[in-house]
């Protein structure tokens, strides 16, 4: 599957989910999306595939796929075992009855045929196939973790009735391999052991029986494949030992299982790949939906204007360009989180601000996002406990800046809780070294 199809797949999953269970924590993600120069169907898609690497579901993909490779090598190998079989089948008595071998070597295709056609045409809106409502079932009675469950039914919702073109190059494919393999059997059987023809009926006359000879044998006659001699045909009513006899309804016999069977399902095979090929590329995402439209005011390009710009103290005013990469990062600043503001920096340090609001976070983070720094020292008031929320900010702040080092200002009430961190911590100096 193509690397685009997967993304999209990804992030249909990923609405489905969100749209069940509400949406994940995404701020970060978003904010490193934002200050990527892409359209916006591209940044959608980028969301869904750093949030799926974040809760797993890009691996579980990843397993699915290998899964359905697997089981796919299993299945063309079981498909040459029952072709091998069913030629054997059909020429397991001698002399053979000519019309019970075809049905023996034909039925089960022309049935399944019959099926599959019928789906196809009456299931359209359902995948195409019967198979595809098995194939959810089993996949929710399998997946336990719900993210997981939602992949299935998130590429049958991205690609809707296309699906059937894919299950229906499948079935053909295996079928195709099924005759193949049985006419592989037959002609090597025919090549190396005696095998007299006849047939038996009750009820037809055999006149019945040379017409429907004719019929059956019409089309394969057009490739090269003779049709016996009415005079062959009556006196076939008991198996007739001469060679040129056996020859004749051999090879009528492999005409008509090729053409009725083997060419039938090749041909079903080569239209469905097509369609499915040409119905992959016409897929896109959706961005008209009222989720996806929420969710583009949220991934509008990343601005900073230049008040904030001027107080971080860069005078570059283009802050809608993404300017550096983290490997990249310049600068050496300090930053203090939930410090009181009379506090007093260090003058020798470039020192960013307090980062005590919701608002103030996410100004710096925006800047950070743009420009990385190369070393980031972050104050902490040890009064302060520390909570999953902070710690989470903490770690934004880290992944955004070469080298990031912890500055405890004082000893208080919470200074032991922090120490049992194993927190890279730094003083002010750390700053200016080897810069």
């Amino acid at each position: 599957m193509q690397q685009k199809l997967k993304a999209l797949w990804l992030t249909e999953t990923i609405h489905l989910i969100e749209t069940e269970s509400g949406r994940f924590a995404d701020q970060d993600i978003n904010r490193q999306v934002r200050v990527e120069q892409i359209s916006l169907t591209d940044r959608i898609v980028m969301r869904a595939t750093m949030l799926s690497k974040q809760n797993g579901l890009y691996s579980a993909q990843k397993i699915l796929l290998r899964s359905v490779k697997f089981s796919f090598v299993l299945l063309l190998l079981l498909s040459v075992f029952l072709g091998s079989s069913l030629a054997l089948g059909a020429l397991s008595q001698n002399p053979i009855n000519l019309y019970w071998a075809l049905f023996s070597l034909l039925g089960v295709h022309l049935i399944t045929l019959s099926i599959w056609l019928s789906s196809f045409f009456f299931f359209a809106n359902f995948g195409g196939s019967l198979l595809i409502h098995v194939w959810l079932w089993l996949a929710k009675k399998l997946s336990q973790k719900k993210t997981v469950q939602q992949l299935i039914p998130a590429f049958v919702e991205l690609f809707g009735s296309r699906v059937r073109w894919l299950i229906g190059f499948v079935l053909n494919l295996f079928w195709t391999v099924i005759l193949s393999s049985a006419l592989l059997v037959l002609v090597v059987l025919f090549s190396t052991r005696h095998y007299s023809f006849e047939w038996q009926t009750t009820l037809l006359s055999s006149d019945t029986i040379i017409n429907l000879t004719r019929y059956l044998g019409y089309l394969p006659s057009l490739l090269g494949f003779d049709i016996p001699k009415d005079d062959v045909i009556k006196l076939s009513e008991h198996a007739l030992n001469a060679g040129e006899v056996r020859s004749s309804w051999a090879i009528w016999l492999l005409g008509v299982f090729i053409i009725y069977g083997l060419v039938v399902r090749f041909l079903c095979m080569v239209f469905c790949g097509v369609n499915w090929l040409i119905s992959c590329r016409q897929i896109k995402l959706n961005i008209s939906h009222p989720d996806y439209q929420i969710l583009a005011n949220q991934l509008q390009p990343l601005l900073i204007n230049i008040e904030d710009a001027d107080k971080f103290g860069n005078n570059d005013h283009q802050w809608h360009l993404p300017t550096h990469s983290i490997e990249d990062g310049t600068g050496a600043f300090l930053v203090a989180i939930d410090v009181q503001e009379s506090w007093h920096h260090p003058e020798s340090v470039s020192f960013l601000g307090f980062l005590n609001t919701r608002e103030q976070r996410s100004k710096i983070l925006d800047y950070l996002q743009l420009t990385p720094a190369k070393k980031l020292l972050i104050a902490i008031d040890t009064d302060r406990s520390p909570d999953r929320g902070l710690l989470n900010f903490i770690n934004q702040l880290i992944n955004k800046s070469q080298q990031s080092r912890i500055w405890f200002i004082n000893q208080g009430k919470q200074y032991h809780n922090w120490q049992l961190l194993s927190l890279q911590l730094a003083k002010p100096d750390w700053l200016s070294e080897d810069l």
